[in-house]
């Protein structure tokens, strides 16, 4: 598991954001996100990739069709459509904690470790933080257990009030068990919510290189 101060917020540049083909404005982004559905083709990805400066592009699944492979895509993250402001604030290196953080060019590498990802995602609820810690853990392990040979995984964790070092330890000595391929990237970070007595993972792993 990387740890890591987050210096992402050296400069105001997003690091992921979401397009519609019907916007008129590109506001630049590192990883420009996109829902396939939306019906883009390969010219109006190209000038959205061009119009955000973004460094690449990761199409959002949210149903089961199939679509054709695009080689200027880096990556595709199947998810439901209501946890796509979820996959783009997991990707969003400026929204990490400047404690424990990762930085835009280890979300670049995760698109790296393959084609096909998916999103999951777990929570807890209650007064005690680390039994919502270890529930919230526990229930990401089950939605993981198709990833034990991923060899890329972004693990996001959202709380009321940041966590003692000793709790993050907990979760990437847990994922990290998990995982058969000793090669994996796993990549931690944090983030906070306003959201009372309730503890968040959110994960991204690769499916296929």
């Amino acid at each position: 598991m990387k740890y890591q101060l987050d210096k992402s917020q050296i400069n105001d540049l997003p690091c992921a954001a979401l397009y519609r083909p019907n916007i008129d404005y590109f506001p630049p982004a590192i990883i420009a996100c996109f829902i396939i559905s939306d019906g883009w083709d390969v010219q109006a990805l190209l000038e959205l990739k061009g119009k955000a400066g973004a460094d690449i592009l990761v199409g959002l699944q949210t149903d089961d069709h199939k679509y054709e492979r695009l080689d200027i895509i880096e990556g595709i993250v199947r998810c439901q459509p209501d946890e796509v402001n979820d996959v783009i604030a997991l990707l969003d290196a400026k929204s990490a904690s400047t404690i424990i953080g990762i930085d835009v060019a280890d979300v670049i590498s995760l698109f790296e470790c393959g084609y096909s990802f998916q999103f999951v995602q777990a929570s807890a609820t209650g007064e005690s933080e680390f039994h919502m810690i270890k529930t919230a853990t526990y229930k990401m392990i089950g939605l993981l257990t198709n990833a034990r040979n991923t060899k890329g995984v972004l693990i996001g964790t959202q709380s009321v009030q940041s966590l003692p070092l000793e709790a993050f330890a907990y979760i990437s000595d847990a994922i990290e068990g998990l995982l058969s391929n000793d090669n994996a990237f796993t990549y931690l970070s944090s983030s906070m919510t306003d959201e009372p007595n309730c503890f968040r993972l959110k994960a991204v792993y690769a499916e296929e290189k």
